[in-house]
């Protein structure tokens, strides 16, 4: 339980800080910058989430003696879990990464900016539809 809420937060608080930044980049660039230490860190309790939701997954596993591991709709589940964090670190923390760094010019590129901007929402609804499928798959063990 705890890693579900540790990832769900974490994920919801980054994409309200990436958000709030974006909002504040025209009005205030100083404020924009002063968001990137909670929008680099959140990640960080992302992977700290998905660590404590695999472990908790392996124990289950074992616990009824590995008989989902054959199932087609936990290799389907297992498969998109897996993608969630690769994404991330590939996406996520490279976006995350070119926005600092953009933000960090004087003066900004506002348009640079902004494609970020778009780049992360396709990103986070394609991360949520992922988590959205998972769930599916779990509730009705599909496959």
């Amino acid at each position: 339980m705890a890693a579900i809420i540790v990832v769900a937060g974490a994920s919801i608080g980054s994409m309200l800080v990436e958000n709030r930044l974006f909002s504040v980049i025209n009005v205030n660039l100083d404020n924009a910058r002063s968001l990137l230490p909670i929008l680099q860190f959140t990640p960080k309790m992302i992977v700290t989430g998905i660590l404590l939701f695999l472990a908790s997954g392996i124990i289950l596993l074992y616990s009824v003696n590995w008989v989902y591991l054959t199932q087609p709709w936990f290799i389907i589940k297992f498969v998109l879990f897996v993608s969630l964090p690769v994404r991330g670190a590939i996406i996520g923390k490279r976006s995350t990464m070119s926005i600092a760094t953009h933000l960090m010019q004087t003066p900004t590129d506002k348009a640079a900016l902004m494609t970020l901007k778009a780049k992360m929402r396709r990103f986070h609804i394609v991360q949520f539809i992922i988590v959205a499928t998972i769930i599916f798959l779990v509730l009705f063990k599909i496959g």
